[in-house]
């Protein structure tokens, strides 16, 4: 019989938020205690946990914004500039934090917003809870083509983005949906979910004797009540006993085993028993870009990243692999080449929270359906019990070892080049020597996160590095390092950034120096949008660059939003202009002259080399 592992987290605690409007408490107007829906939605909410919702208002969430002033030891919110960058940074602060995300856009043009950033949270099993209002319910005869205005039909246009939605019809309702919201969040696969509140119930008395522990909701929460489904994952599915012994046979037989983890690992905390499960097999172990920190990469069996945008080191040690145990990954097209590794000789093992990505991309020989760190640690458990009768690794090790040394030389000598323009992979170089263990590296989509994916060494466990590939869409890192520093403001969030991708997010500057945040931005600036360079050059040629850009001094532009700011072109200049110390709670911008024809996507410099053309993915 299935069983399930109850971990209650102990309560965290509520400092008071900062940089909230203080303003004046207003008396409630009836004994619930609630002056409007608005004041009952934000109790739900502390009720969860949160201590920040990122958004913008608009007319219809004023409701939302009074309850959160008259909450403002308990909650804040923080003012963005788009409803883009609200649930970027609700995603990059529910991946440093373990808790929920939440932001807020207004009906119509503001939801139109969303669908970048709940995408990147659904593909990246991130949970973010997204509070849109919406017009009240007398108007839905007029939503076609904005009859009544800002109307639009939210619940479609967010469907494909989200795991869950619900319209919240009144005010009693609210209590039951903002529970399952939360719920849905945070169990199973995590994603965004919506919740659509119509403007009229925002503002809406509150009957009394409502509360949000209401007789519709009372004794329904498990454990430590609401607030632990405002943490995730929420619950941990413990394996079945017999699949973790077929799992473990399989492996225990292996004469060359691999481990190749995702994203599910990091988020489940599975660094003990992976780390573990990798010793008692001698198996390479290797990363999916977002799954880096899943796995120290100065462990003598790390073979870093894997895929397209990966290191040599992870691929050979693929091809050399007669057993892959893939761990919290989706085995997406970047990690699996395509879907052409494992191959069909090569046993794969499959540990999945989500059943549905059990055997649904390469056929298994064993699967475990369970939290990553719970499904671990039974399988090493049981690889403990079986480790007198494995079979002698030694030379895999070794095989292990060298390919990993021959990556680091190449590796070593690119990050130390001398060239200018300067190379992308000394700025990562020179970032890696100023991150302190506490700090976080947020990437950008693209070339960005293959840079520091393939030459950047994560050598602690957690989530230090953050790449958005879940949908890959450029202008994610700046709004995501806004949430990211929010947690935190003792550390210091670095971006690294192509001009491409920066040019989404540089109105969110303001946000960045309106809320004092300590955030270093660092500009690969190659003045156009690198990878559709290189895919063209593979493709269709050279002569028509239509993908270049106009050199844009992000120097000039940082300083106006009064930022610090440098624009460098020499590497020698990079240690000590990333190495500074913060000029109190002034932000920081560096603005690197990069080289035009680089790219870490190993396939497209091959294809250029040997001039044939590649896939999209190398």
């Amino acid at each position: 019989m299935r069983r399930t592992e109850i971990v209650v987290p102990p309560p965290a605690p509520r400092p008071a938020a900062p940089h909230a409007d203080p303003g004046s408490e207003s008396q409630p107007d009836n004994q619930t205690g609630y002056r409007h829906g608005g004041d009952l939605l934000v109790s739900l909410l502390i009720d969860h946990a949160v201590q920040y919702v990122f958004g913008l208002p608009g007319g219809q969430t004023l409701g939302l914004y009074d309850g959160i002033r008259s909450r403002s030891g308990e909650i804040a919110h923080v003012l963005v500039r788009d409803e883009r960058s609200a649930a970027y940074a609700a995603d990059g602060y529910a991946r440093v934090t373990g808790k929920v995300g939440v932001c807020d856009a207004t009906v119509g043009p503001g939801t139109a917003k969303l669908p970048s950033g709940l995408g990147e949270a659904l593909g990246a099993s991130i949970p973010v809870v997204a509070l849109v209002s919406e017009l009240p319910a007398r108007m839905a005869a007029h939503r076609y083509r904005s009859a009544a205005s800002q109307a639009l039909d939210q619940a479609t246009l967010l469907k494909p983005v989200t795991k869950w939605q619900a319209t919240v019809p009144d005010v009693q309702a609210m209590p039951d949906l903002v529970r399952q919201a939360f719920r849905e969040a945070s169990t199973g696969r995590p994603g965004p979910t919506a919740l659509f509140l119509p403007q009229d119930v925002l503002d809406s008395a509150v009957p009394p004797g409502l509360t949000t522990a209401s007789a519709a909701t009372a004794g329904r929460d498990v454990g430590a009540g609401p607030a632990r489904f405002g943490r995730y994952p929420a619950l941990r599915p413990a394996p079945d006993p017999e699949d973790v012994a077929a799992a473990a046979a399989v492996l225990a037989a292996a004469r060359r085993p691999m481990i190749i983890a995702g994203g599910g690992a990091v988020i489940s905390g599975a660094q003990a028993p992976l780390a573990r499960c990798a010793e008692l097999l001698s198996a390479a172990v290797a990363t999916s870009l977002s799954g880096k920190g899943a796995f120290a990469e100065d462990h003598p069996l790390a073979v870093g990243v894997i895929g397209s945008m990966g290191t040599p080191a992870a691929s050979q040690a693929v091809d050399d692999a007669d057993v892959v145990l893939l761990v919290g990954t989706k085995a997406g097209s970047g990690p699996t080449f395509q879907w052409t590794r494992p191959r069909p000789d090569q046993a794969v093992v499959q540990c999945d929270i989500d059943p549905v990505e059990l055997g649904r991309a390469f056929p298994l020989a064993a699967a475990i359906w369970a939290d990553a760190r719970t499904g671990l640690a039974a399988l090493a458990a049981a690889l403990e019990a079986a480790s007198s009768a494995g079979p002698d690794r030694s030379s895999w090790r070794d095989r292990i070892g060298e390919h990993v040394a021959a990556w680091r030389t190449v590796r070593d000598a690119e990050r130390a080049g001398d060239d200018r323009p300067i190379a992308p992979q000394r700025v990562v170089a020179a970032i890696e020597a100023s991150l302190r263990p506490e700090d976080v590296l947020v990437c950008d989509a693209s070339l960005a996160s293959g840079w520091a994916g393939v030459y950047l060494d994560q050598r602690a466990g957690g989530r230090k590095v953050v790449m958005p590939r879940g949908l890959a869409g450029l202008g994610y890192a700046v709004p995501a390092a806004i949430g990211i520093a929010t947690a935190d403001r003792d550390r210091r969030t670095v971006v690294l950034t192509g001009d491409g991708a920066l040019a989404y997010a540089v109105g969110e500057f303001a946000t960045v120096v309106e809320q004092r945040l300590p955030i270093t931005v660092v500009v690969l600036n190659n003045r156009s949008l690198g990878w559709i360079r290189w895919y063209r050059r593979i493709t269709f040629g050279t002569g028509w660059e239509n993908e270049d850009f106009a050199d844009v001094d992000y120097r000039a532009v940082a300083r106006a939003y009064g930022w610090d700011a440098d624009r460098i072109d020499d590497p020698a200049e990079l240690n000590a202009a990333l190495g500074r110390p913060p000029a109190g709670d002034r932000p920081y911008l560096l603005d690197v002259v990069t080289e035009t024809w680089s790219t870490p996507v190993s396939g497209h410099r091959r294809a250029v080399e040997q001039d044939r053309p590649a896939g999209y993915g190398g």
